[in-house]
């Protein structure tokens, strides 16, 4: 009986070590969605894996994406690691808006900084108000960019739609950052639409040539864009963030997060925060005012979906969250 029991024990053992290998693997490897070429999501990434893989020696990729896409994404375990916006995020989790189900895998990781809607036109355009948008060539970005949501948000509170736009003689293109600040240096554009960091690259270069202004957001369409998203928030472009601004534009904003699978196990996602804000001067060479306006302390700033288990266990240890 004994050299039974043994035996048994044995093999339960040597089934453990043949199978552990397999479940280790899938663990040693993690995948982000971020953004595109020409923003600041795809570079910051790009870094975050970079350091990820450097301190946990976990391999690691960066794939382009956007923010309602990358919900969905981390949501069914293409992406474990997903950078969106904390009202897309809550949207998707509850099945809201631009998503047809709830997206209860998700999870917050981090809150970083604040992401702005901005509105650039030629300089020399006659476009001062939204409402001149209504006939226009517009690019509010890809399919599945939070930005391309807001820009319709934003639009509705007007009366325009895509659709609209398009049956009064205008355009919509929907193409990333660069592609879009290409257009309009071309003349093919008149609108440029992007949620994201403030100053932004591709708007940098469209100062430069051809020109371009911010168009506000007045108060009683703010009003009511607040009203169909209350997960968005007041804000303003500030006058030193382009050359030749002359005073703060209103504008639309939210807080840039990362979003993970809830099966990331907690002791991976507990090290992942760890590292990143461990090495947090790293990200700043890459995109300074934008890691210089994310805190650990900002953590869940915005968050409105559960925080997941081991990014929570680390900011509980550093007293940011009780």
């Amino acid at each position: 009986m004994m050299k039974k029991a043994l035996l048994v024990a044995f093999m339960v053992m040597l089934a453990v070590c043949l199978m552990t290998p397999g479940a280790q693997a899938e663990k040693k490897f993690l995948r982000m969605a971020s953004g595109p070429q020409g923003g600041s999501w795809y570079p910051l990434g790009a870094a975050m894996m970079s350091i990820v893989e450097k301190n946990l020696g976990i391999s690691s990729s960066n794939a382009p994406g956007g923010g309602v896409g990358n919900c969905k994404a981390v949501n069914a375990g293409r992406a474990d690691l997903g950078w969106s916006y904390t009202h897309t995020a809550f949207n998707a989790y509850e099945g809201r808006g631009k998503f047809k189900k709830k997206n209860t895998n998700l999870r917050h990781l981090m809150s970083l900084y604040p992401g702005v809607f901005q509105i650039a036109v030629p300089a020399k355009s006659n476009i001062n108000s939204v409402a001149d948008l209504k006939d226009k060539r517009i690019v509010p970005g890809k399919v599945g960019f939070s930005g391309t949501a807001i820009a319709e948000l934003v639009l509705n509170a007007y009366g325009i739609t895509f659709d609209s736009i398009k049956k009064n003689g205008g355009l919509v293109n929907y193409v990333g950052y660069s592609d879009s600040a290409a257009l309009m240096k071309d003349g093919h554009s008149d609108c440029y639409m992007a949620v994201t960091s403030c100053p932004q690259s591709t708007i940098i270069d469209l100062n430069f040539r051809p020109g371009i202004r911010m168009v506000p957001i007045d108060d009683a369409h703010m009003k009511k864009v607040l009203k169909a998203e209350p997960g968005l928030m007041e804000t303003v472009i500030p006058k030193d963030a382009y050359k030749g601004m002359k005073a703060d534009v209103p504008a639309v904003g939210t807080v840039t997060c990362i979003v993970i699978n809830k099966d990331v196990p907690d002791d991976v996602a507990y090290n992942i925060v760890k590292a990143l804000y461990a090495n947090w001067p790293e990200l700043a060479k890459v995109k300074k005012k934008a890691i210089e306006a994310s805190k650990p302390e900002k953590a869940a700033m915005g968050a409105r979906i559960p925080v997941h288990p081991g990014a929570l266990r680390y900011y509980k240890e550093k007293g940011f969250m009780m």
